[in-house]
Parts: C-alpha cells; sequence; structure tokens
C-alpha cells in the first residue's frame, strides 16, 4: 500500500502542476478574445481596440480605443523598464545572498566533507554539512529564478490586460470584472504551477545524490522557499503599481473621454 500510495503521488504532483499551467493558458485564451485589431490613424497608432459588433452597441470611439493603445503602450514601455532595472539589483542581491547562505551553513560544521551519523534516523549516514551548503544554495537560486520568471509573466499579462478590461468596462461592470479575474486566474495558477512543478523536480533530482538521507535531502530543499519569498518581496514593494495603478487610469480616461 506505501509504494502503490508513493507512486500515485510522483503522479498527481506533476500532474496538479500541467493542469494548472493548462488552466492558466486557457484563461489567457479567454481574456485575449478582445482583439487588437489594424485600423490607421492620424497619430501613428494603428490599432483599434474594440470589435466589429461593439458599434452596434453604440459605443464605438476611435479616439478611446486610440488613447488607450497610447497609455496601454506606454505602461508596457515603463513596465519593462522597470523590470529590468529591478532584475539587475536582484541579480547581485542573489548572488551576494547566496554565497552569504553557502557560507553559514557550510561554516557551521567547519566545511566538512565528511558524513556524519543523522540526528532524527539514529544508525543511519547523512550527507557532509558541505554538500547540504552547496545544495540549499542551489534551491535557492531555482527559488528565486521561479519568482522572478512568474513576476515577469506577471507583469507582462496585467499590462497586455490593462486597456481590454477598461475597454470591456464601457459595457458593464460584469464584462470588466470577467476580464480582470481571468487576468488574476493566469498570474495565480501560473504562479503555483510553476512553484510545484520546479520543486518537484528539484526534489527529484537532489534526490538522486541523497539516496536515502531525507534529512539532509529537505534541510537543503527549505533554500528553494527562502529564494522564492526573497524575490516576491522586491517585486511587491514597486511592482504593483504597474498591475493596478494604470488600470485605474485607462478607465478614467476612457470615461472622461466618452463625457467630453
Amino acid at each position: 500500500i506505501g509504494a502503490s500510495s508513493e507512486a500515485l503521488t510522483q503522479v498527481l504532483i506533476p500532474v496538479a502542476a500541467l493542469v494548472g499551467i493548462g488552466f492558466a493558458l486557457l484563461q489567457w485564451l479567454l481574456f485575449s478574445r478582445v482583439k487588437v485589431s489594424s485600423h490607421d490613424s492620424s497619430n501613428g497608432y494603428k490599432v483599434k481596440l474594440i470589435e466589429a459588433d461593439e458599434e452596434e452597441e453604440g459605443i464605438d470611439n476611435i479616439e478611446v480605443s486610440i488613447k488607450c493603445a497610447e497609455i496601454q503602450h506606454a505602461i508596457s514601455l515603463g513596465a519593462t523598464s522597470f523590470l529590468f532595472t529591478e532584475y539587475k539589483y536582484l541579480g547581485i542581491f542573489m548572488g551576494v545572498f547566496g554565497v552569504i547562505i553557502f557560507l553559514f551553513l557550510a561554516s557551521v560544521k567547519g566545511f566538512s566533507t565528511k558524513s556524519e551519523p543523522c540526528i532524527y534516523n539514529q544508525g543511519n549516514t547523512c550527507k557532509p554539512a558541505l554538500a547540504n551548503a552547496v545544495f540549499s544554495t542551489i534551491a535557492f537560486l531555482l527559488g528565486a529564478l521561479t519568482s522572478v520568471l512568474s513576476g515577469f509573466l506577471g507583469m507582462k499579462i496585467a499590462t497586455y490586460a490593462n486597456a481590454r478590461t477598461a475597454l470591456e468596462a464601457r459595457k458593464g461592470v460584469g464584462k470588466a470584472f470577467i476580464i480582470a479575474f481571468r487576468l488574476g486566474a493566469v498570474m495565480g495558477f501560473l504562479l503555483a504551477a510553476n512553484g510545484l512543478l520546479v520543486l518537484y523536480v528539484s526534489i527529484y533530482l537532489f534526490k538522486l545524490y541523497y539516496g536515502d538521507d531525507w534529512e539532509g535531502l529537505y534541510e537543503s530543499i527549505t533554500g528553494y522557499g527562502l529564494g522564492g519569498s526573497s524575490m516576491a518581496l522586491f517585486g511587491r514593494v514597486g511592482g504593483g503599481i504597474y498591475k493596478k495603478q494604470p488600470m485605474s487610469v485607462l478607465i478614467l480616461s476612457v470615461k472622461s473621454r466618452e463625457i467630453s
């Protein structure tokens, strides 16, 4: 029973991660149906964020759609510039903090390369402290990279959906909410699924070295959570302004131009 249960778990974890990624892509396809079609305009923008059937609803305003395109383009450029500037500092932080983690963990037992008796599993031999330090540092970097990737995808998705949400808001709060909800679902499911998948693969690869040394394995894999949460802290400091405030700016711009 134990063997079959473990085998089932080994299958369910990656399947759950892939289902999460698939569901996120489905939501992406659904809210991307608010197409950007070509339309010549005097200001150089060749975009029209309005469907053909919207003309029948009486809300076809080319000036509004062009203005939305301009704002979305500016937000996207600003967000991308912010991300690459932030990632420069994050790269330095990851390198410095990774070295600190390695030195602290390895120096606990004097950079020992000798296997020692396990603490919780008496009679078994665990891997040396130096190996745990190396794998903890690798896990930290993997967690940080996963968080950075998720943050980048979240930012691009948010800027992609801003104008679409604003234009859908002219049809009613319900349609705007659906677009915004699907946007949030894409980011939420991608973050959880990517984290689960990378963590599963990391544990599997680490186990090739650790074998039956579960103490060392799970001690080292804790670095994954530290790396992910550290990068998330940086992302929350300034990244949210490109996701939340531009949405309000777009909606207010649409409404003000319609009123005028």
